[in-house]
């Protein structure tokens, strides 16, 4: 028979094996814990990655469906939306909304006797050029049509839609392209159409283009290569 204090060794033993079993079985759990922890992890960076990649792709399309693929600056439909939300903007907080719209002076001329590469070149120089003019965050420069460009110039009075006009002149000028074949200089030049109106009720953004284009059109008759706009 086992004395006294072999029992009690036999006891500790065991106690010993059982606590060395439950460490073992806890650093199992641990193990397993950090592991599911590292594993989670990767799986939310991988998550947030995608997201990441799928924003990047999603602005990246919405710029593209945005921006006319010749000149590289806002397409008619962004600019007919853009317009439409700043109307409605100007027509409640009663501000004006101020529009350049100008045309490449004798451009048909420029592509037939210089050729249609060569024009587009002209196209995008000129589009460029104005954007670089037209920069403050809530205003737009963007392809009407053809060589037709247009400015939106919110919460722009008088004043300041007669800078800017003045300003896109001179930037145009700058390139110093040559147009022998040109009515106006022997350099390619713009002409411009450019208002300054606050919305009224019975308005559309339709009337604000109207009266830019009538503007743009005195400045053809009288010569091209100019602003023409309201009175000061």
């Amino acid at each position: 028979m086992w004395n006294s204090d072999e029992i009690d060794f036999a006891e500790a033993a065991q106690s010993h094996g059982t606590l060395v079993s439950c460490m073992l079985e806890y650093q199992a759990m641990l193990a397993d814990r950090h592991l599911n922890e590292v594993l989670l992890g990767e799986l939310v960076d991988q998550f947030v990655h995608s997201e990441q990649r799928l924003a990047e792709a999603h602005a990246a399309v919405l710029a593209l469906s945005r921006t006319d693929g010749l000149t590289g600056i806002a397409n008619r439909r962004w600019f007919d939306e853009s317009l439409a939300h700043e109307f409605a903007r100007a027509l409640r907080s009663k501000t004006p909304i101020g529009l350049l719209l100008l045309d490449i002076d004798c451009f048909k001329l420029f592509n037939d006797n210089y050729g249609h590469a060569a024009g587009d070149d002209c196209l995008r120089k000129v589009a460029q050029a104005v954007r670089s003019v037209v920069k403050r965050p809530p205003d737009m420069t963007a392809r009407y049509g053809g060589e037709e460009i247009v400015c939106l110039l919110p919460d722009t009075g008088l004043d300041g839609v007669f800078r800017v006009g003045n300003a896109v002149l001179d930037a145009v000028r700058a390139l110093d392209i040559p147009h022998r074949f040109s009515k106006a200089t022997d350099i390619v030049t713009v002409s411009i159409g450019g208002v300054s109106i606050i919305p009224a009720q019975d308005m559309t953004p339709t009337n604000i283009i109207e009266a830019a284009d009538s503007h743009l059109y005195q400045s053809k008759e009288h010569g091209r290569n100019r602003l023409t706009m309201p009175s000061l």
